[in-house]
């Protein structure tokens, strides 16, 4: 499949175009800074340079999923956030709809839910990625939104707990069983058109935890 990382630059965007690699699909690799090209065709990938403040139209067309692996972070600046994480992905998921592309995987955040009651600093991203998930599930694309815990750099563990609310349980997880998840779920149809959200740990692993959703 013709798949597009945005965001492919990023911590865990990196690690989802390596699994996608692995799994032999053509993964294209969005990214901002041409200087990040050389480091995404040593990984297989074919860079598409596009910024999301700008225009994305053409860098969807052809593809058959997107990927929006993006993300401001608490520390950019509430503009930056809203331009990123809501209208970035607002942007992308037209632009799919325009050019037939069916299938798009949004990685948001435990927490969007009540973005108010999360920390002060990460309320805005929360809001902006809620309002994001909001306009995906109105859109007429195949979705999955999925749905983290805190994210951390420990190697990927392959186990996981996954369901559509936690209910308030918090916990963390690895960057690596995050893009694992997602390279996933591209092709399980028990993830088409579901919200869920996932921490580490549990005695299931990530196939077995999706295939229950």
């Amino acid at each position: 499949m013709n798949i597009l990382v945005a965001g492919a630059h990023g911590k865990t965007g990196l690690q989802i175009v390596e699994y996608l690699v692995e799994q032999e699909h053509n993964v294209r690799a969005m990214i901002r800074d041409g200087s990040q090209s050389k480091q995404m065709e040593e990984r297989g990938a074919l860079p598409y340079i596009a910024d999301l403040e700008r225009d994305v139209e053409f860098a969807v067309e052809g593809s058959d999923v997107v990927i929006f692996a993006a993300g401001s972070g608490p520390d950019t600046g509430e503009d930056k956030t809203w331009a990123i994480d809501r209208d970035g992905a607002l942007k992308l998921i037209d632009a799919c709809e325009r050019n037939g592309v069916g299938r798009f995987i949004l990685l948001s955040s435990v927490g969007t839910d009540k973005p108010e009651e999360g920390p002060e600093k990460m309320q805005a991203y929360l809001k902006a990625k809620s309002e994001s998930e909001e306009i995906l599930r109105k859109s007429k694309l195949n979705y999955t939104i999925v749905r983290p815990g805190m994210l951390n750099n420990d190697p990927e563990s392959g186990n996981i707990i996954a369901q559509e609310s936690l209910e308030g349980k918090m916990g963390q997880i690895s960057r690596s069983d995050v893009a694992l998840t997602i390279a996933k779920s591209v092709q399980n149809p028990n993830t088409f058109h579901k919200t869920f959200e996932m921490i580490g740990g549990g005695n299931e692993d990530i196939d077995t935890a999706l295939n229950k959703l």
